[in-house]
Formats: C-alpha cells, sequence, structure tokens
C-alpha cells in the first residue's frame, strides 16, 4: 500500500527504478546533440548505440522528435501510468492501451501545471483532437516567446494521432530491442545500486536537502498542491536532470551518483575529472567569481559574460555537475555552493593514493573502462 501524505505536509518522495524510463532517456541522449558535451557518456558510448539501431531506425526516431529529442522524456508520465514494476513490455502494453489522443496530450505537456495556466485544458484538448480555431490559441498562448516549443507544438498537432501511435510503439519496440536490451544488463544494476543509496539517504535527510544533494545541486521547492515527487535515477542522462510534472507529482530523473558506478582501478576519480574540467576554464573561473557575490540568474550571467544564453547554460550544466554551484528548478536562478566547495587538493591527494574509474557499457554489454 502507497503511504498518505498529511494535509500541509511536505509532497511525499519515493524511488523509483523502471528499465521504460531509461528507455526513453537513452533515446533522449542518443538523437540530442545539444548539451552532447556535457554529458558523461563517452562518444563512443552514443556512436555504438547509433550503430546497433541502423541509420532506418535513427532517421524514425528522429522524425518521432519533430523539433526536438524531448519528446521522448515527455512520455515519462505515461511510464508512471504504467501497472508496476513498469517493464519496457508493461510499458509497450500500456501504450497499446492508451487512446491516441492522449498520447499526444502528454507529449504538448498538458499535465503541467505552468502550460495548463497559459492555455484552458478544454482548449488544449480541442486542439489536440483536431479543432483548427483551438489548434491557433494553443500556439498563440502557449510559452509565445519561445519559438522552439511553437514549433514543436505545431509539428505535433499537425500529425494524425491513430498513425503517430503506431509508428511510436513500433520504434520504441525496435529501439528497445536494439539499443536498450543489450544495455540493460550493465546498467539496471547501477540504477538498482543508487535507488538503494538512495533510499538510505532520503532516511536521514529533509526533502530539501535531500532532492539537492540527490540532483547533485538542484533545489527545489515544491509549488502549493504537489503531492508526491518520484526520483528516478538515471546512468545514461549524467549529469543533466529532467523533470515531467503530472498533475499533482513531479518526476525527476537525476544523475546516479558516482559511487554507484565506479570499481576500484587506477583511474581518477569522477568527481575530480569533472572539477578539473570546470575549473580549467578561465570564464567559469570569473563566472564562480560573479557568483561568490551573490545568486544571479541565467539571463544576468549571460548578459554580464555577453554570451548567448545557450552558451552560458553549457558553463552552468558544467558547474553545477561539479558540485560547485546549485540552480533552482523553474526560476533558473544559480548561486555557489560555497558550503560544498570542495578542496581540490585534498581531492587529488586522495586519488594519488587510490582512484577509482567509471564503468560504462560497451557494445557487446560487458563491463569497459572510460580512458583517462
Amino acid at each position: 500500500m502507497s503511504p498518505t501524505r498529511r494535509p500541509n505536509s511536505p509532497p511525499l518522495v519515493t524511488i523509483e527504478v523502471s528499465p521504460a524510463y531509461e528507455l526513453l532517456l537513452s533515446l533522449l541522449v542518443t538523437l540530442e546533440e545539444r548539451d552532447a558535451d556535457t554529458r558523461d557518456l563517452p562518444v563512443e558510448w552514443l556512436s555504438a548505440a547509433r550503430d546497433r539501431a541502423g541509420p532506418e531506425l535513427v532517421a524514425r526516431a528522429t522524425a518521432l522528435a519533430g523539433e526536438g529529442a524531448d519528446t521522448f522524456t515527455h512520455l515519462a508520465g505515461l511510464v508512471h501510468d504504467t501497472p508496476a514494476p513498469r517493464t519496457v513490455a508493461g510499458f509497450l502494453d500500456h501504450l497499446r492501451e492508451t487512446e491516441p489522443h492522449e498520447i499526444l496530450l502528454h507529449l504538448v505537456e498538458f499535465y503541467s501545471r505552468e502550460v495548463r495556466r497559459m492555455t484552458p485544458p478544454a482548449v488544449i484538448r480541442a486542439a489536440v483532437s483536431g479543432d483548427a480555431d483551438a489548434r491557433a490559441e494553443f500556439l498563440r498562448t502557449s510559452y509565445p516567446e519561445w519559438a522552439d516549443w511553437t514549433d514543436y507544438l505545431r509539428g505535433l498537432l499537425e500529425r494524425d494521432a491513430e498513425t503517430f501511435k503506431a509508428e511510436l510503439i513500433d520504434v520504441l519496440a525496435a529501439w528497445a530491442e536494439r539499443v536498450w536490451n543489450p544495455e540493460s544488463v550493465t546498467i539496471m544494476p547501477i540504477l538498482e545500486r543508487d535507488a538503494d543509496a538512495k533510499r538510505a539517504l532520503l532516511r536521514e535527510l529533509p526533502i530539501d536537502r535531500f532532492i539537492t544533494t540527490a540532483t547533485n545541486g538542484v533545489e527545489f521547492s515544491p509549488r502549493p498542491g504537489l503531492e508526491r515527487v518520484v526520483m528516478i535515477p538515471s546512468f545514461v542522462n549524467r549529469p543533466l536532470v529532467t523533470y515531467v510534472e503530472l498533475g499533482e507529482t513531479m518526476l525527476i530523473a537525476y544523475p546516479v551518483g558516482d559511487e554507484s558506478v565506479t570499481a576500484e582501478t587506477d583511474a581518477p576519480p569522477l568527481r575530480l575529472v569533472r572539477l578539473s574540467k570546470a575549473l580549467g576554464d578561465e570564464k567559469r573561473l570569473r563566472i564562480l567569481r560573479a557568483l561568490a557575490d551573490g545568486e544571479k540568474s541565467l539571463v544576468e550571467l549571460a548578459e554580464l559574460f555577453g554570451v548567448a544564453k545557450t552558451t552560458m547554460h553549457h558553463h552552468m550544466i558544467v558547474l553545477r555537475s561539479a558540485g560547485l554551484v546549485s540552480a533552482t528548478v523553474g526560476s533558473k536562478r544559480y548561486r555557489l555552493r560555497t558550503e560544498t566547495v570542495p578542496d581540490v587538493g585534498a581531492l587529488l591527494s586522495g586519488y594519488l593514493g587510490s582512484g577509482a574509474t567509471a564503468i560504462t557499457p560497451r557494445s557487446d554489454g560487458h563491463r569497459g573502462e572510460v580512458s583517462a
């Protein structure tokens, strides 16, 4: 039986491992070139995944994604609706039983409070069902300043729901067979180890500190009405954090901890590698200096350093994954983590005494080492 939440208490937090979530994220990271150089997966892993999929399946998956591979993360709500244990097969069966327009509602983020705040739910439903006037209103009112989102919506709303559903299921099934299943042998034990560690941590920390620790720097303030937070460990999406809002539930896919993917060898620990990368760039050092004067938004930082927001976003991903800054969900504000700024010298000294290396799936499904 699921635990019940008392009125006016913090949302319930659970940690949930599911191969279906990681299947979707494996599609995201393989197809999405944006932020590719900030991910922990080596280029060789991504190349091997594309090779196993084959150019035809990659092309079909890309066509489904439309204007962004984030399309596949929007399906996480349908994974959550799948009966436990939410296997890939169970997820595909659930999709087959789901009404085609319901799938499109998930893809246009119908269950996000912010999307429903901008556009009345009845208008969104009508737009997805084919009403031309409703489509025009939805496109006009939903994040009108965000051209990529508008293009994404327009592409989805022009699709035939039945045809899209059939193609989606075929692509997911083929991706599972060719790409995910061979990797799952290595990845699933990593996810299980991390989930066990995070459940123990959850018993020790208050919810806000737990989420910041688990996500490596994302500060989370529950909005009114939020009942449940489901934390989903991900190996392939490291070090990024992905959110999907599902009514009164927030799904947060967080990067598994380094300790869940390490083995004792002579390669440097991932945290030291990330710190070296973060601190090896003069502009990132200047960003840290600016944040030492107080928290700032992404826009403020971009204007301060005269760079595009996308460029600054890249820098902030690197700094957050190194544990040097924290980010506030929703407001895109960043602060220096003075309480956790690590002693690089101590880390280096520790590595010189004993080190660890990340274990990454190889194309043959066995454990492989990342070259230093």
